[in-house]
C-alpha cells in the first residue's frame, strides 16, 4: 500500500496588494503582516520598505528592510532641488536583493518583496528575484500600483491573486489550511506523561496541563496502546500530528497535545456554554455537529451532521448553509477531522466560534475567521481520566473543570 503524503497547505498563488497613488499604508500593511508572522515562528524572508519623511532636498528616505536581520538599505536618490521628489536608486535596490535571494535560497514559509513597480515593470530591480520565488513554488507577497496592474499580470501570466489593502484580505489570502503550522510554532515543548484513550475521549497529559480532543468514531474498533506508551516523548512531536497525519486517532491525539499547551490552568475569560453566544441572534444560525441539547438551547438553528438525525442536515449541506448565516457554531472535532479550514472559507462573513472540550485556547486561531473560541480547562486530572477509560461523555467530566470562552474583540496578548 503507497504511503501517504504528509498533510500540507496547498499552494498559495503570488499575492500582489493594489493600491491608488502612494504606498505608506501598504507598506505599513506589509511590514505589519510580516512581522505578525514571524512573531508566531514563520520563516519569512524578503524586503519591506519603510518611509522616514523628507530629509535635504529629498521628498522622503526609503529604505528596504531585510525582514530576517534588520538590515536596511537605502534606496533613496536625491535629485536636487528642480525634482519633485525622490525616485528610487537602482544600485540600492541591487544592494538590498541579496535578501530576497538569501530568502529564496532557505525556502522560507512567506517571501515578502516590497512592490512591483517601475523597476520591476521594465525587467529590472527585483524582478528577476520575484520571479524565481514564484516559479521555486515559495509562496510570494508583494504591492502594486494601480498604474502598473497590466504589467503585473502579464509578468505574472494571471497567475496572481489580487488583494485589498487590509489585514483582513492577507489573511484570507494566507489562507486557513496554515492554523495547523500555526498552532503547532506556538507549543512549547515539554514531556509527555501519559495519553488517556476511552471510547469517546482523548487525554494528553504533562506535569502542569492536560489537553482533550473527542475521539473519532471511526476508530471505536481499534486496539488502544496502554496510557503509559507515551510516557518520556515530546509534546511538541505529539502535537505535529495534527498538523501531518492523515490517521484520524493520530490526528485527534495530537489536537489534544495541542490543548496540553494552550488550554492551561491559568486560561482566564468568560463561562458558560459555548452555544448560548448565538442565542439572541435574530439571524439564521448554523450548528456543525449534533451537540447535547442543541434544541434547546438554540431551536431555531440548522444542525449539520456527519450522521445526520431527522430534522438534521448531511455534511454535504455546509456550502449551502453557511453562506449568507449571521452566525456558526463548529464543533471542535472539525480541527482533528480537517474538515475545520473548508468550514472556516464558506462561513466567511459570519460570526463564529469553535466550541468544545477539543478547542485550543489561542488568539492565533482569531485570524483565520474564528470570532470565538468555548473550550475546557481540566481541573481535577484524575477523575477525568477514570471518566474518560470509562466511556464517559463530556457532560461527565464537565464538572472536574470549568469553560472558558475568549473573544476575538477582547483577545489577550498572553494566550499564545
Amino acid at each position: 500500500m503507497p504511503t501517504l503524503r504528509p498533510a500540507v497547505p496547498p499552494p498559495l498563488r503570488p499575492g500582489a496588494v493594489i493600491h491608488g497613488p502612494g504606498s505608506a499604508e501598504v507598506d505599513d500593511l506589509l511590514d505589519r503582516f510580516t512581522t505578525e508572522l514571524r512573531r508566531r515562528g514563520f520563516r519569512v524572508g524578503g524586503v519591506v520598505q519603510r518611509n522616514y519623511g523628507a530629509i535635504d532636498d529629498c521628498a522622503d528616505r526609503m529604505e528596504l528592510v531585510d525582514v530576517a536581520t534588520g538590515r536596511a538599505f537605502g534606496i533613496s536618490q536625491n535629485l536636487g532641488r528642480e525634482s519633485q521628489s525622490c525616485r528610487v536608486d537602482p544600485a540600492g535596490v541591487a544592494d538590498a536583493s541579496q535578501a530576497v535571494r538569501r530568502a529564496i535560497a532557505e525556502r522560507v514559509d512567506l517571501l515578502v518583496v516590497n512592490k512591483f513597480a517601475g523597476l520591476e515593470a521594465h525587467g529590472e530591480g527585483l524582478a528577476d528575484e520575484l520571479l524565481t520565488g514564484i516559479s521555486e513554488g515559495i509562496p510570494v507577497l508583494t504591492s502594486v500600483g494601480s498604474r502598473f496592474l497590466n504589467e503585473w499580470q502579464t509578468f505574472t501570466g494571471g497567475y496572481a491573486a489580487l488583494l485589498s489593502p487590509d489585514d483582513a484580505a492577507l489573511w484570507r489570502w494566507w489562507g486557513t489550511h496554515r492554523l495547523y503550522d500555526d498552532l503547532l510554532l506556538g507549543v512549547r515543548d515539554t514531556v509527555v506523561q501519559r495519553v488517556v484513550i476511552g471510547a469517546k475521549w482523548i487525554m494528553v497529559e504533562t506535569d502542569a496541563t492536560v489537553g482533550l480532543a473527542a475521539r473519532p468514531s471511526v476508530t471505536s474498533g481499534a486496539d488502544i496502546p496502554a496510557p503509559e506508551t507515551w510516557a518520556g516523548s515530546s509534546l511538541k512531536d505529539l502535537a505535529a500530528q495534527a498538523v501531518r497525519s492523515w490517521d484520524p486517532l493520530e490526528s485527534a491525539i495530537g489536537v489534544a497535545a495541542l490543548n496540553a499547551h494552550y488550554n492551561h490552568p491559568g486560561q482566564r475569560g468568560d463561562q458558560g456554554n459555548g452555544l448560548d453566544l448565538f442565542a439572541g441572534v435574530a439571524g439564521r444560525v448554523v450548528v456543525i455537529g449534533g451537540f447535547p441539547a442543541i434544541a434547546r438551547r438554540l431551536p431555531n438553528a440548522q444542525v449539520i451532521e456527519i450522521d445526520p438525525r431527522p430534522g438534521e442536515y448531511p455534511e454535504a449541506a455546509a456550502e449551502w448553509l453557511l453562506p449568507d448565516a449571521e452566525a456558526v457554531a463548529v464543533t471542535s472535532s472539525s480541527l482533528a477531522n480537517r474538515t475545520l479550514p473548508r468550514l472556516l472559507g464558506a462561513a466567511n462573513g459570519a460570526r463564529v466560534a469553535l466550541v468544545g472540550p477539543g478547542t485550543p485556547l489561542t488568539e492565533r486561531l482569531f485570524s483565520y475567521g474564528v470570532d470565538s473560541l468555548a473550550g475546557f480547562v481540566v481541573e481535577d486530572r484524575e477523575a477525568v481520566a477514570r471518566v474518560i477509560l470509562d466511556g464517559g461523555s463530556s457532560q461527565s467530566f464537565h464538572r472536574f473543570g470549568r469553560f472558558v470562552t475568549l473573544h476575538k474583540n477582547n483577545a489577550h496578548k498572553n494566550n499564545g
